[in-house]
């Protein structure tokens, strides 16, 4: 006969509980190493890189806080605007972030390159973002305004086309003077001409048009009359509403044969609401930080993504359509002339402007209703 020893459950019991404490405790201190890992990178790389600039910052030429400057910084041919009385009353705390405005300077080049190497500036925009009363207002300059660059600034003589004051500072263009960048040469000559500093930019090219309006789902555009241009590869639009991919609405931004200049800038502006309108939509502001990592890289601005993703999801959540105003010089403005243009080495169709357009500039930006 065999004796059977007795099994301890209650032996056995404490040591699975022991084990399976054990093993708890291990996953706990593993979630939690994980933990301090993730935020280690946080702070010491992903947060410094969310708050970096995504490109070089604007390296301007000292001037008035105002934005309009004093006399000594617009060019001694063009008597300076007047400055608006400052108001009596206290002024409001900005509803996003901690600048009451600021002025943009928006570029769209003619590139399709990703490396931002060349381009000439086609799409030029000045738009004053007022962070108090929440309304945008926008003005658009004709690339083939006639201007003169500040001295030094560029090797080539003047005068300039004012689309070339990009271009020519740009990092793959060798007649620079300029240490900074297109952007920044072109800040110049629009500060140097028009008397308005931009605080900030942004610059986009054609495969960042494109690949950004696909990535919202494209736009919806109501044209009032049918656009159509000889280039099959631009094509035909009918009149009335329809939605556009990121290809066709660069498309009808560049389409200006038979029409001129001033409507295909019409055509840009037309496209930039749309742009706008899609955002205001609660469940694309949401989708702002997110647009911001999967295209950082593909535009230049001085701004950090941080900056982005916070004041643009704040702007979007407390701004109206109604408050957004968009003009372009009339054409009854500005003199349709041929000019020689060292740079291009012969004459070149340009429009020339007065001290008019100056101050048209100027009341555009400040507008207020």
């Amino acid at each position: 006969m065999t004796d059977t020893q007795p099994e301890n459950t209650e032996l056995n019991g404490n040591y699975d509980t022991s084990q399976q404490k054990k093993r708890w405790q291990i996953i706990a201190l593993v979630a939690l190493g994980l933990i301090l890992i993730l935020i280690s990178v946080w702070f010491t790389w992903l947060k410094p890189l969310w708050q970096k600039p995504i490109s070089d910052p604007l390296n301007l030429p000292s001037v008035s806080t105002n934005i309009l400057p004093t006399a000594t910084e617009v060019p001694t041919d063009v008597p300076t605007p007047t400055i608006p009385e400052a108001s009596p009353t206290p002024t409001p705390a900005p509803i996003c972030g901690d600048d009451a405005v600021w002025t943009f300077m928006l570029v769209g080049i003619d590139y399709r390159g990703n490396d931002y190497l060349y381009g000439l500036a086609d799409v030029i925009r000045l738009a004053r973002v007022d962070f108090t009363n929440m309304t945008i207002n926008m003005v658009a300059l004709p690339r083939d305004m006639m201007v003169d660059a500040p001295a030094g600034l560029f090797k080539e003589e003047n005068p300039i086309k004012i689309n070339q004051g990009y271009l020519l500072g740009s990092p793959g263009w060798i007649g620079s003077n300029d240490t900074g960048t297109g952007a920044n040469s072109l800040a110049q000559v629009l500060q140097y001409n028009f008397g308005v500093t931009p605080d900030h930019y942004v610059v986009v090219n054609f495969n960042a048009v494109r690949n950004f309006i696909d990535g919202i789902g494209g736009i919806e555009v109501t044209l009032p009359q049918e656009v159509y241009d000889p280039d099959p590869s631009l094509g035909y639009f009918p009149s009335g509403t329809q939605v556009l991919d990121g290809e066709r609405a660069l498309d009808l931004m560049r389409i200006r044969t038979n029409y001129g200049d001033g409507f295909r800038v019409g055509n840009q502006s037309l496209i930039i609401k749309a742009v706008i309108q899609k955002f205001l939509r609660p469940e694309n502001i949401v989708k702002v930080p997110d647009l911001v990592s999967e295209f950082h890289g593909a535009f230049l601005t001085d701004l950090s993504p941080e900056q982005i993703s916070s004041l643009g999801v704040c702007f979007l959540q407390n701004f109206e359509l109604e408050n957004y105003k968009s003009t372009q010089i009339p054409e009854s403005m500005l003199l349709q002339d041929l000019e020689y243009i060292p740079s291009n080495f012969g004459s070149s169709f340009v429009y020339r402007w007065d001290q008019s357009v100056v101050d048209w500039i100027h009341q555009n930006l400040l507008y207020q209703e």
